[in-house]
C-alpha cells in the first residue's frame, strides 16, 4: 500500500475591507496595506485600525494648518506655532506606534516564487 500525499493548502482568505467611517486617507492606508501584507488577525486589524485613523486626523490637521498658517496671532498679538502642529505629532506618533506593531518588517506578499524584481 503507497502512501498518498495529501497536500492540505486553505487558499488566502479575501482582505477585509475598510471599516466604514474611515476617510480617503485611511482607506487608501488600509488598502495599501492589505494588499501587500494581508492582515487578518483581530490584533492586527486594531492596529491597523488605528493607525488608519491617525493618518486621516493628519491629513485633515494638515489642511486646516496649510488654510490657517503655521502661525497664528495670540490674544496680545504675538506669533506662536498653529496648536494642531502639536496634535499632528500626536497623531504621527500613535500611527507609528500603530504600524510597528504590526511587525511589518516582514516581506510582503508575492504572487509568484523567487526573488522579487527590481534587485
Amino acid at each position: 500500500m503507497k502512501n498518498s500525499v495529501v497536500s492540505k493548502f486553505r487558499a488566502p482568505a479575501e482582505a477585509p475591507k475598510p471599516p466604514k467611517g474611515l476617510g480617503r486617507h485611511g482607506k487608501t492606508l488600509w488598502v495599501s496595506l492589505q494588499e501587500s501584507y494581508g492582515i487578518d488577525d483581530a490584533g492586527g486589524l486594531s492596529s491597523l485600525l488605528s493607525a488608519c485613523r491617525s493618518e486621516d486626523d493628519i491629513q485633515r490637521m494638515r489642511q486646516q494648518v496649510k488654510k490657517e498658517g503655521d502661525t497664528l496671532t495670540d490674544r496680545f498679538g504675538q506669533k506662536c506655532p498653529h496648536p494642531l502642529l502639536q496634535q499632528i505629532r500626536g497623531s504621527e506618533t500613535v500611527k507609528r506606534q500603530a504600524l510597528a506593531g504590526l511587525h511589518l518588517d516582514i516581506e510582503p506578499l508575492r504572487d509568484k516564487p523567487g526573488r522579487p524584481g527590481g534587485r
